[in-house]
């Protein structure tokens, strides 16, 4: 009798062996889990490609990676354009990838690489002439999540180190401009319980450290926008599957959809602002509407626009004795005046000031 008998041991170490067995099993059918999947997303991202929709893409090359933790698909001169849309934009990149987690394919997240480039139609011009973007980044990503029962999801864009330049095809000039950081969210608007509100999303806008250049400086505020922050709801936006920005505004507009600002930020040069109020569009495509504001050390405002010639030096003291008595009758603090802002037949108000002309939206 041999020792293994002895002992009642067979030599092959079960308590090692099973688990590692059924590790390998569960590996084995995870992988042909991902792989279908993975079969699936190629044949859904090719069948897209080649349908007959508003959007046409392409690219130069384009495969399917990312074993085991995800399916990315890589895309080499990635490209896109809606040549029957007013703008008839297109859009080509560098390269890009579409990240899916195996295991919940309503969350995709999409990261740009290298310099990316869109030109477009300014219907503004009577020429309509052609207008290009060009920029790079140092970290350029989106995240998309689909919701059951809802035209559009949750979707967040983070852009970091952005350099990027703007030329105007009607006058050939060229803007030029950089942030640290620029982040949009959105989402279907809800109410406190949790409900949906019809038609309406929320909308939240962060830009840092923003500089803008170009042939003329900008009066009164300078180049450097330090803070833009901003949280809106969009409402009486119509259900559409436009490709065309300009056609779902269009929409928009005629449905009676307004911005409603529960929250702005403004930090740029001289003015220092915090508003809430509802902007709209008027018969020109301007923007129409009023914010309740105040601006801190608007005295130094008023300052820099007399300096750059946007209002009369007499105009500027009546309305900033006016607007401090107001103010402190209504208690705000001693460097803070509570202004109205009102955008009307295309022209923007600080108070009675006319400081600006508004331009079309499109």
């Amino acid at each position: 009798m041999n020792e293994a008998a002895a002992t009642g041991r067979t030599g092959i170490r079960w308590g090692i062996v099973g688990p590692s067995l059924a590790l390998a099993g569960v590996v084995a059918l995870y992988t042909v889990y991902w792989i279908g999947v993975s079969g699936e997303v190629r044949k859904a991202v090719e069948n897209f490609a080649a349908s007959e929709t508003r959007i046409a893409t392409s690219w130069n090359d384009f495969s399917v990676g990312g074993y085991p933790f995800r399916i990315e698909a890589n895309f080499t001169s990635p490209a896109a354009g809606a040549p029957e849309a007013p703008e008839e934009w297109q859009w080509q990149g560098k390269g890009a990838s579409l990240s899916l987690l195996p295991y919940n394919l309503r969350h995709a997240i999409l990261t740009l690489e290298g310099e990316q480039r869109l030109s477009y139609r300014d219907l503004r011009t009577r020429e309509r002439a052609r207008n290009e973007a060009r920029f790079t980044a140092g970290s350029a990503r989106a995240s998309y999540v689909a919701l059951a029962a809802r035209p559009f999801g949750r979707l967040a864009i983070d852009i970091e180190a952005l350099d990027g330049e703007h030329r105007l095809g009607a006058s050939g000039e060229i803007k030029h401009m950089t942030a640290t950081r620029l982040q949009l969210h959105a989402r279907p608007a809800e109410t406190p319980e949790g409900g949906e509100v019809p038609d309406s999303y929320d909308l939240a806008l962060q830009a840092e450290d923003i500089d803008i250049g170009g042939a003329e400086t900008i009066p009164a505020l300078g180049q450097n926008m330090t803070l833009f922050l901003a949280q809106t709801r969009l409402r009486g936006v119509p259900p559409t599957s436009h490709a065309s920005l300009v056609e779902l505004m269009q929409e928009w507009q005629a449905a009676g959809g307004t911005l409603a600002i529960s929250y702005l930020v403004v930090k740029w040069g001289p003015l220092d602002l915090y508003a809430s109020g509802e902007l709209g569009l008027d018969a020109a495509h301007r923007p129409e509407g009023q914010l309740d504001a105040r601006i801190t050390d608007f005295e130094g405002l008023l300052d820099a626009m007399v300096e750059d010639g946007l209002v009369e030096e007499r105009e500027a003291r009546v309305a900033l004795a006016g607007l401090v008595l107001v103010s402190q009758f209504q208690g705000q603090k001693s460097n803070e005046v509570r202004v109205p802002v009102i955008m009307r037949e295309g022209r923007l108000y600080l108070g009675p000031l006319a400081v600006a002309k508004l331009e079309p939206l499109y």
